[in-house]
């Protein structure tokens, strides 16, 4: 049975319902998906050629395509173009045939424009996100601690779920440093398949997001301003609804939940085929016609709307209860299949009172390109998603193929290519200050080499071994003359060391010393032709006796400590040290030691 796209009453839609017409037979695999017409807007603007971003959103039965770009390099994303199609006839979006049809409507909807970032989402039930508070740990541990504090909440299985966090912000809990973090993880296997269906279609996706940051994009773009208030948006899709509670923190809850606008409709439906079974209607259509909440015409719908509301307001209350310290939620936004449903709309304001509106961000969204938004419900609400998909960016957009380790990956390659291009730098200037340095070096030779040759060439007087032996004798009476002097001072040079690095708790009982130069001592035989052995030098030496006073636990370390200070002396070359004993003097415990050193 085939419904119309076109109803506009209950009457047309129960009328075909009851109809006896066949369902269309499937039609057979074509290997080209023709391309349908569009059902919107689509607007070209060649003036906007910076940071374009295509958002694509897959609907149950329409595929939103939204282009933004910059006019100027960083700044407001403005709407380029936007387009809704149609799915062909008994196609879905998991059939083999799928890919072809998104290739040949990307391709069309994005013409010849190159550098283009394509972005799609997983949408809310796929995913697993909580807003924590973990400890105030190194920016490298933050993806860990944010793993940890989301396992304590759900269920997380790294090998079928991607695991990605969003920082906040630093906190204080009862004075305490925090983090405050979103965690969450996509099904891998459900990116996986959407990744897999753009390459067969020829597009490289930049990013995969879900819906709840497609969402927040509006408020981190400023298109939907919600001051410092949080709020409620609820998406109202066929089977499922989506619930988001964002706020400065970050998106507190996402959550979907099993009723949505087919739940509405279905005793309709049922009251008018006799059957609990699916049916195919259009449900926007049927909801439209239900215009007051008063009327017996909406008590069928009453029950399933109160719980949809009452699952909603809950929703509500405790991301209030948990999140912002009873502070209520300022506003619930609703968009979707519900949108031209008066009856639904005023109920919900009468439940959660003067605090619903209906999601219209684009509504005043009129770019300075021109490009007006769509006003019909069913366009908008593929086109919301879509737009909020647009723009996204990977500085503030969740992407599930550019996570933290992606990031990281990114920015050690990037510390590296610094690194590399610093040393690179570096070494120029090095050699370029190397070869200043040696052409002034050789600038000076030269120079020195031509006074040289100057002063020779005013001597007359050639070089004799007798001016030679002269100097020879002046030199060694100049290293006598040093070898006296220091053998004259070498005693105070001595005491002033010990004096200066002895410390006050060590004190030197006595102190004897070897300073003088004996001669060398000659080990070969006399006779004629014999040559004299090998000279053997005379070491100096200084030998100390000492007393260390310090707290018992303390006089080996003290001992220690002077001595790696002797030994640190130029004065001093080896020391032994021996006869190491510890005496009771009065009440104190006082150690006595010996040490011989050589004196350089």
């Amino acid at each position: 049975m085939k419904i119309s796209q076109d109803l506009s009453s209950t009457e047309k839609l129960l009328d075909t319902i009851r109809g006896d017409a066949p369902p269309p037979a499937a039609s057979a695999p074509e290997t080209r998906v023709p391309r349908p017409e569009p059902r919107g807007g689509a607007n070209i603007k060649t003036n906007i050629k910076h940071n374009l971003c295509a958002g694509v959103h897959i609907g149950s039965s329409t595929l939103s395509l939204v282009l933004t770009g910059e006019q100027k390099q960083g700044g407001r994303k403005e709407v380029v173009k936007w387009e809704v199609i149609p799915f062909p006839d008994h196609m879905e979006f998991k059939s083999s045939r799928f890919s072809s049809f998104l290739g040949a409507s990307l391709n069309a909807f994005l013409g010849k424009k190159k550098n283009i970032s394509v972005w799609a989402s997983i949408s809310t039930n796929h995913l697993k996100l909580r807003n924590l508070i973990i400890p105030h740990v190194a920016d490298a541990k933050i993806a860990n601690a944010a793993l940890w504090g989301l396992k304590k909440e759900v269920e997380v299985n790294q090998e079928s779920e991607v695991f990605d966090y969003e920082f906040i912000e630093d906190t204080r809990i009862n004075g305490v440093k925090k983090k405050n973090v979103v965690a969450f993880t996509g099904d891998k296997k459900n990116i996986n398949r959407i990744q897999a269906m753009f390459s067969a279609a020829g597009v490289n996706l930049a990013g995969i997001t879900a819906t709840p940051f497609a969402i927040q994009n509006y408020i981190l773009t400023g298109r939907l301003d919600t001051g410092s208030d949080p709020i409620v948006v609820v998406n109202v899709r066929r089977y499922r609804s989506e619930i988001f509670c964002l706020s400065n923190n970050g998106i507190l809850v996402a959550r979907s939940i099993k009723t949505g606008s087919y739940s509405l409709v279905e005793n309709y439906l049922e009251a008018a085929v006799g059957s609990t079974g699916p049916v195919q209607a259009d449900v926007p259509a049927l909801l439209a016609v239900r215009t007051a909440h008063d009327s017996p015409d909406f008590e069928p719908m009453e029950g399933p709307a109160s719980r949809l509301i009452g699952k909603i307001q809950r929703t509500g209350e405790y991301c209030s209860n948990m999140y912002l310290s009873n502070e209520p939620i300022s506003r619930y936004y609703f968009f979707g299949e519900t949108d031209n449903c008066p009856a639904f709309n005023t109920f919900a304001s009468e439940m959660i009172v003067d605090r619903t509106a209906s999601f219209t961000p684009t509504d005043n969204d009129i770019a300075a390109v021109g490009v007006k938004l769509p006003t019909d419900a069913q366009a908008r609400n593929g086109i919301i998603p879509a737009l909020g998909l647009a723009l996204s960016n990977n500085d503030y957009t969740p992407n599930f193929l550019y996570t933290y380790l992606e990031k990281e990956v990114e920015n050690r390659a990037k510390k590296l290519n610094r690194g590399i291009v610093a040393a690179g730098i570096a070494g120029l200037l090095i050699c370029g200050g190397i070869w200043f340095y040696m052409d002034r070096i050789e600038n000076k030779e030269v120079a020195k080499r031509t006074a040289v040759e100057k002063e020779l060439a005013g001597f007359t007087k050639s070089v004799t071994q007798d001016v030679l032996n002269k100097r020879i004798g002046d030199a060694r009476k100049h290293m006598a003359f040093i070898s006296q002097y220091v053998s004259d001072y070498i005693s105070l040079a001595v005491v002033n060391e010990i004096c200066t690095l002895t410390p006050a708790n060590i004190s030197i009982v006595s102190l004897d010393a070897d300073l003088k130069d004996k001669a060398p001592a000659k080990t070969g035989k006399k006779g004629a032709g014999k040559a004299p052995a090998k000279d053997t030098a005379h070491k100096k030496y200084l030998k100390i006796q000492g007393i260390v006073s310090a707290e018992f636990t303390s006089l080996e370390s003290s001992l220690t400590g002077y001595v790696f200070k002797l030994g640190d002396s130029p004065l001093f070359g080896e020391i032994d040290l021996e006869n190491k004993k510890v005496e009771q003097a009065g009440e104190n415990s006082v150690l006595k030691f010996t040490a011989n050193m050589e004196i350089l």
